[in-house]
């Protein structure tokens, strides 16, 4: 955390009376042990430094128990292995950006007869054409359609709106695979901490009995204390500031799938 000077001396100022007590029960410590009230003197010592204790503490565990103990959690959760009985043949993903390219990609590759992604604010359903072939049944990184090009039907897949993004998802009465992202994701905050843009995934088997997790990856954030140490007298806490805990490479949305799917 960068400080002008100006800046620097309003903060230093504001943590006055945390610096007062710091000192003044370091010197009666001081004065404690010259007059032998050792007991005193220990209690003194003790408040002294019972600070910075409690910011050492914060950090650790922000930075250390934290991250590994939602690592050990998230590892712990019951996943649903998609076998050829479970294998849905609808998709639906709440992805922002790519959404519905993503699911008129997935029904090209035979892997959906239908699917249901965003375009904009629009939802969409992509369906596969009974008895067409795709011109390019495979997958590559590179194959996302822009925006404008993934409302066109094709001669294998048909394309509808089929509502609005703010009223709800699409009524899905058979059971279907559905790719959560960020807030949509139900897991998402579960951390403690923050969720940003693009830092989480999670697809999910979804009926009208059951609601399992199938896949989960995330980049978790959570807030440590700032340096230097500033003490919220309001919050009773550091000052905090959010980091991006260690984590796997970002996957790509598609490929994410087509890993749960396996060879089903």
């Amino acid at each position: 955390m960068g400080f002008t000077s100006n800046v620097y001396v309003d903060v230093l100022i504001y943590q006055l009376p945390l610096y007062a007590v710091v000192v003044g029960c370091g010197y009666a410590s001081w004065l404690a042990v010259n007059r032998r009230k050792h007991l005193l003197a220990l209690f003194l010592a003790v408040a002294a430094i019972f600070p910075l204790v409690s910011y050492v503490y914060a950090i650790a565990d922000a930075r250390f128990v934290a991250p590994n103990a939602r690592k050990a959690e998230v590892a712990s959760w019951p996943r649903e292995r998609i076998t050829p009985d479970n294998r849905p043949h609808v998709f639906l993903t709440t992805w922002m950006n790519f959404g519905g390219s993503i699911a008129k990609v997935l029904v090209e590759l035979a892997r959906f007869e239908r699917a249901y992604g965003l375009i904009g604010d629009d939802w969409y359903s992509f369906e596969r054409v009974a008895g067409s072939a795709c011109a390019e049944p495979h997958y590559n990184a590179l194959s996302l359609y822009r925006q404008d090009q993934v409302r066109k039907s094709t001669a294998c897949v048909s394309v509808t709106k089929v509502g609005r993004r703010f009223d709800s998802f699409p009524q899905i009465a058979e059971p279907h695979l559905r790719l959560l992202t960020d807030e949509a994701a139900p897991s998402r905050d579960q951390n403690g901490g923050r969720v940003y843009s693009s830092s989480t995934l999670e697809l999910r088997l979804v009926s009208s009995d059951h609601n399992n997790l199938v896949s989960f990856w995330e980049a978790p954030y959570f807030d440590a204390p700032a340096f230097p140490p500033i003490f919220m007298y309001r919050d009773m806490d550091w000052s905090r500031e959010s980091f991006r805990a260690e984590h796997l490479p970002h996957p790509e949305p598609i490929k994410f799938v087509l890993d749960a799917l396996g060879n089903t």
